[in-house]
């Protein structure tokens, strides 16, 4: 199966192992709640969907990697302690807490949520002194004498031996206490959270067009050379930053993270092709709606590598401007909130509205801490913004008040956003004309047509501002795709017939 499938299958088993009864017991008795055992290659995502499942179902994470863990440090240290029995007294031994037991106490603590995923990475590779005690683990959540608090599900995870020479394989005793999950490496499954997680969009270009190059693990000449999901991911956080401080990217960089000299190379040359295409197709034209009918033909004209590095400068421009929108809105609101709140100390003047200004900035702060990875830009942009505005306001020397210093500010914000949404809106429409009048209902506009729905910040645009030709487009795909499915159908009757 794929990482899609596999996250779906351990969110529902989460799901079940903590439905409650009329009494609030757990439906499915400790015995009987199988730890899930996600195996497969290196890099496929499986520790990034544990962090999905339970931000999605609101519960709390504790992860562990097992590599570097003893029999001592997984069940506990032994101490004596005395006991009676019959009257008289014993020293016997019992154990401190197993630091991984203590992990998710410490979460319950620090979050609040009683019920969670305690994630247990690199499985099968534990030592085998600690194989018997892992065993017991498995079966009844406890370590040394301590259990997981109920209400925790136990989710493990490994590679398979020919991946890693630390494996040991299981026994049969222990693959019967697992639910036993396989995964392979899947380009349009990872593509979807690729656009999600905003991977450059030259590593989904040229992706589109190599889907081999998307997972190579091979031993060559040279030794093991290794391609791999979180490769391609790590690489678009390196070239992000190397483009953002106007640093030099060429394949001494993209060979760090592409560990493959085949790919790499190919890659390199292909990020070179990118900038120029980025070039000499004029792309903020194309998106205004004002390119000449040359660059229509020539597009034509392309191959169909070509054509999809278009298609992927032309969503990157739009995607862009997408995600400022739905990113302003959100810091605008936030804003919005503040101003709100703090009214009466702002229409102060002088060192009070100094102070509250930086009490602003803090609750920001303690806000974006405790927010989802995905808020981190709105909170992060509202910040910007209220410093912006405090500046605005300690400028002012008329005699205005700070907080209609403040209102004026936001209000001219607004009217910015309005014009930037206004403008986004006719880049969308003008992206979708282009592609169909020089490709027609193809792959290009089907490509384009997905992303845009696929990316978060873009549905969101999508809904909150409308897009008619985004929702013709996407009916009109939806009609081709019906119209090729009965003609597949058609031709597969005469043939039966024939």
């Amino acid at each position: 199966m794929n990482i899609a499938n596999a996250k779906q299958q351990i969110k529902n088993a989460v799901t079940i192992y903590l439905q409650k009864d009329a009494l609030g017991r757990y439906e499915v008795p400790l015995v009987h709640q199988r730890p899930i055992f996600l195996q497969g290659a290196p890099g496929l995502g499986k520790t990034a969907i544990m962090k999905q499942i339970s931000e999605e179902l609101g519960i709390g994470l504790v992860s562990y990697s097992m590599t570097h863990h003893t029999r001592q440090s997984a069940i506990g240290l032994p101490m004596i302690v005395e006991r009676e029995f019959g009257g008289k007294r014993y020293s016997v031994s019992e154990y401190t807490m197993s630091e991984i037991i203590a992990s998710v106490y410490e979460c319950m603590e620090r979050t609040g949520k009683r019920e969670g995923i305690l994630f247990l990475d690199e499985i099968n590779c534990i030592s085998e002194t600690l194989s018997p005690a892992m065993l017991l683990f498995l079966q009844y959540k406890v370590f040394g004498g301590h259990t997981l608090p109920d209400g925790w599900v136990v989710v493990t995870a490994g590679n398979p031996a020919r991946y890693n020479k630390s494996v040991r394989e299981f026994d049969a005793a222990t693959l019967d206490r697992l639910k036993y999950l396989p995964v392979e490496p899947d380009y349009e499954i990872w593509k979807e959270y690729a656009v999600q997680r905003n991977v450059c969009r030259t590593i989904l270009s040229f992706l589109d067009i190599r889907p081999d190059c998307f997972y190579v693990m091979e031993t060559t000449v040279s030794g093991f050379s290794v391609v791999t999901p979180r490769s391609w991911e790590d690489l678009s956080q390196s070239i992000w930053m190397h483009e953002r401080l106007q640093i030099e990217i060429d394949q001494n960089l993209i060979r760090q993270y592409l560990q493959n000299d085949a790919v790499a190379r190919d890659f390199a040359v292909y990020y070179e092709l990118y900038q120029k295409y980025r070039l000499a197709y004029d792309v903020d034209a194309i998106v205004a709606g004002t390119y000449n009918p040359e660059t229509l033909e020539e597009a034509r004209q392309a191959r169909i590598d070509e054509r999809l590095t278009l298609t992927g400068l032309l969503l990157e421009k739009v995607l862009g401007d997408m995600q400022y929108c739905t990113t302003e809105k959100t810091a605008l609101l936030k804003l919005r909130e503040q101003l709100v709140a703090q009214k009466e100390v702002l229409e102060a003047t002088g060192t009070q509205a100094v102070k509250v200004f930086d009490e602003m900035q803090h609750a920001l702060r303690t806000s974006a801490e405790q927010g989802s990875e995905a808020e981190q830009a709105g909170w992060n942009s509202a910040a910007s913004q209220l410093h912006k505005m405090q500046k605005a306001a300690m400028r002012n020397t008329g005699k205005l008040s700070v907080y209609e210093v403040c209102r004026s500010y936001y209000a001219t914000q607004v009217a910015e956003l309005e014009q930037h949404v206004k403008k986004t809106q006719a880049e969308c429409g003008n992206l979708l004309k282009f592609l169909q009048q020089a490709f027609g209902d193809g792959n290009e506009l089907s490509m384009a047509v997905s992303d845009l729905t696929a990316k978060p910040e873009a549905s969101s645009f999508i809904g909150q501002f409308l897009s008619l030709e985004f929702f013709e487009a996407s009916s009109r795909l939806q009609l081709h795709k019906k119209e090729k499915q009965l003609q597949d159908r058609i031709q597969l009757a005469l043939g039966e017939e024939g």
